[in-house]
């Protein structure tokens, strides 16, 4: 994990609340990347999926700030949408 001294449980966490109110679900089962769903409000139905978001990509909470602006814009402009980010 880039960010030093940050467990996956806590970049989990970062993530699912800086997307709140909305419903957001982390999940890392590889340990290199991260698959992230985020929801219009608490229904993960109407939302989208990004997947392939690098650990090494994010090395800052800024990194993170940028990661959820992303989401939300994709979410804005890609309802239910399935997406890649590397």
């Amino acid at each position: 994990m880039s960010l030093i001294g940050v467990s996956m449980l806590e970049m989990r966490q970062l993530i699912e609340q800086a997307c709140l109110p909305d419903r957001c679900e982390v999940t890392c089962t590889d340990g290199v990347s991260l698959t992230i769903r985020l929801g219009q409000g608490q229904n993960l139905e109407e939302g989208v999926v990004l997947t392939g978001v690098s650990l090494q990509n994010l090395n800052s909470c800024r990194d993170v700030v940028n990661l959820v602006g992303q989401l939300h814009a994709l979410r804005s402009s890609h309802p239910t949408s399935l997406r890649a980010m590397a």
